[in-house]
């Protein structure tokens, strides 16, 4: 399912499953996704990598 934040840093779609921590001591946490005001630095929650890329207009992953 790959539930968890993600970002998108110049077309590369970057995840964190479990939490993000930033340098300035934000962090983000799963057990809190519901409690944030997105975007934090840049990220969001998704319940799938599919509904990321979708958000951030990026091509879904080929499938054979």
């Amino acid at each position: 399912m790959n539930q968890g934040f993600y970002k998108n840093e110049n077309g590369e779609l970057l995840h964190g499953p479990n939490f993000v921590i930033f340098p300035d001591g934000i962090e983000l946490n799963i057990d809190l996704k519901d409690t944030y005001t997105y975007p934090v630095n840049d990220w969001y929650y998704f319940d799938s990598e599919e509904l990321a890329r979708i958000f951030f207009n990026l091509p879904l992953p080929e499938t054979t």
